[in-house]
């Protein structure tokens, strides 16, 4: 085979990209990934500052309990030996203030269901109710418990899809502060009232009952072993290598252009950028412009801007858990977006470092933020955005800081420093489109637009990473899987992962 010629070329070095090579690549396959950026791993990528290391995207993780789906999935890729993880605290990984109460989420569903009676003993029909159903939807999807099913992509889904998240906890109690603390975890899909689908909510928050981890040191180790393991298998990862153009011939794409203007051939092509950017690469014609529309008018989640802070060693204990802070007592926070009155809410997610287990060396402080508000500098570059940027940066922050004093009294005297990313950063590092942290919106009113399939118009361009199916590690690792099942058989994939 010549040297620039492959099975499958992959766009995209983010856990999409890596899971779905590697898939293929134990299955045989001559894969390469082009990666525009000088390092590897999109969201997984963590970064070094003060001694201490943050992670950009990925700070905690659910379901990798051993024999849990996600550890099922890493223990066939291999890397489960390479991965340096910390469990959460059982009796409280997540922490909620929402107006002047505050709460927890207890790990495993006796735990969480005896934590809700606690707080409310007149709700539990509703609890039981709402755990009942929020276990029937995980179990009733076979992909999601690794289960063998005669496969098509809408068979990830099932007849709880079209539901809505905040109609279903409405039908489960009238109590309004339990109606919010069972919606505590929007914040991981950027949840809005009207329109945030049942399904999606059931499956983020039952992973992260069933267990919830961080990564000691960073999640770029998974990112490095998965690389790693790529290699391995015959693999190939490019760096520095943005793809810009696909080039076709009687409707199939035979090769793809990068901006060194280097030429990589191949029989298949997965992109894990945005469907509407991956469209843009496309000739035209090759596609109807129908179908691009369609693509350029999905909505995207909101962004984020990120604060990472560093600490002075031995003054903050170790916080196991993470804390959700909502002051005006309703975690629906995108409902109401007012850039004028920013942070309305954020998290916050202590760092797992290896050097201290007793206390917290650094804190990522994550708050939502419109992406218009950094618009103006979009055309910009990385550290070359000018004065007015870093005031931006400097206001966003220093906001934070004096509200994170309400959740933290006295924390500002333990800050040795802080630094910050907006919209922007996140968009040029880790390639999601418009700096949407969730990637797509997934709308329960405009499904059609919502769901997004491996498949494409073009016969071997396939999709997979954040926008398809679902976010975050858990769906996007599910997503390598629908896209793996378009070139190779998921089943006996299914029996290996549970064999192996």
């Amino acid at each position: 085979m010549a040297e620039n010629s492959f099975d499958i070329i992959i766009i995209g070095s983010g856990l999409g990209g890596l899971v779905t090579a590697n898939l293929l690549s134990k299955q045989g396959y001559h894969v390469c990934i082009l990666e525009k950026n000088p390092h590897p791993g999109g969201c997984l990528q963590s970064f070094e500052k003060d001694g201490v290391v943050f992670d950009t995207g990925i700070h905690y993780v659910g379901a990798l309990d051993e024999d849990q789906v996600l550890y099922k999935i890493f223990r066939y890729l291999d890397i489960m030996n390479d991965l340096n993880i910390r469990k959460m605290d059982i009796e409280g990984f997540d922490r909620f203030i929402i107006g002047d109460r505050e709460y927890s989420y207890a790990m495993g569903y006796e735990n969480f269901r005896k934590r809700m009676i606690g707080y409310f003993p007149d709700e539990e029909q509703g609890i039981n109710k709402y755990l009942c159903i929020i276990q029937e939807i995980a179990q009733s999807i076979s992909l999601y418990n690794l289960n063998p099913f005669q496969f098509s992509p809408q068979l990830f889904y099932d007849k709880f899809r079209f539901g809505s998240a905040w109609e279903f906890i409405q039908s489960v109690t009238t109590n309004e502060e339990l109606r919010q603390l069972l919606s505590g975890l929007n914040s991981l899909y950027a949840g809005k009232k009207e329109t945030s689908f049942m399904f999606i909510h059931a499956l983020i928050n039952n992973h992260y009952i069933e267990s919830a981890w961080r990564f000691v040191d960073g999640s770029k180790q998974i990112a490095d072993a998965l690389c790693k393991r790529l290699r391995e298998n015959g693999g190939r990862i490019l760096l520095n290598k943005k793809a810009v153009s696909f080039q076709a011939e009687k409707g199939i794409i035979k090769s793809v252009k990068t901006s060194d203007t280097e030429i990589f051939k191949a029989k298949y092509f997965i992109s894990t950028i945005h469907p509407y950017n991956t469209m843009e690469m496309l000739d035209e014609g090759l596609v109807r412009k129908a179908y691009k529309k369609r693509l350029q008018n999905i909505k995207n989640t909101s962004s984020t801007f990120s604060l990472y802070i560093a600490l002075e060693n031995g003054k903050i204990p170790y916080m196991n858990y993470n804390t959700s802070y909502y002051p005006n007592g309703d975690v629906w926070c995108l409902n109401y977006y007012n850039p004028k009155k920013f942070p309305q809410a954020f998290g916050v997610y202590p760092v797992a470092d290896s050097q201290d287990e007793l206390y917290t060396r650094a804190l990522s402080v994550l708050a939502f933020m419109d992406y218009n508000e950094v618009a103006r500098w979009e055309n910009t570059h990385v550290e070359e955005r000018g004065f007015e940027y870093e005031d931006f940066k400097q206001q966003k922050s220093m906001a934070i800081l004096n509200r994170l004093e309400d959740v933290f009294p006295g924390i500002g005297s333990a800050i040795k420093s802080f630094s910050s990313a907006t919209p922007l950063t996140l968009r040029d590092y880790t390639g999601t489109y418009r700096g949407a942290t969730y990637g797509i919106e997934r709308d329960f009113t405009n499904q059609n637009e919502s769901l997004i399939f491996p498949r494409t118009k073009v016969p071997n361009l396939l999709l997979t990473g954040q926008n398809l199916t679902m976010h975050g590690m858990f769906g996007v690792s599910m997503g390598a899987l629908l896209t793996f099942a378009e070139l190779s058989d998921l089943n006996t994939l299914i029996e290996n992962i549970n064999n192996a």
